[in-house]
């Protein structure tokens, strides 16, 4: 068990979350799970929005 605190993952805007991460780096020494775990939302974020963007660009593309 581990005795640092919970951290809480970040939220909102790609500019939020980094002013976020950079005042909790600021603060202590972040985990290497939690960071995995933000890498990873924003990895999945940023997959869904590629797709979004996929699916305008072949809705305006012209046969």
């Amino acid at each position: 068990m581990s005795d640092s605190p919970t951290l809480d993952d970040l939220t909102g805007s790609a500019d939020e979350r980094r002013q976020q991460l950079a005042q909790r780096e600021a603060a202590a020494p972040l985990p290497a799970d939690w960071l995995k775990r933000q890498l990873d939302g924003a990895l999945d974020a940023w997959a869904a929005d590629e797709t979004v963007l996929d699916i305008d660009q072949e809705a305006r593309t012209d046969f």
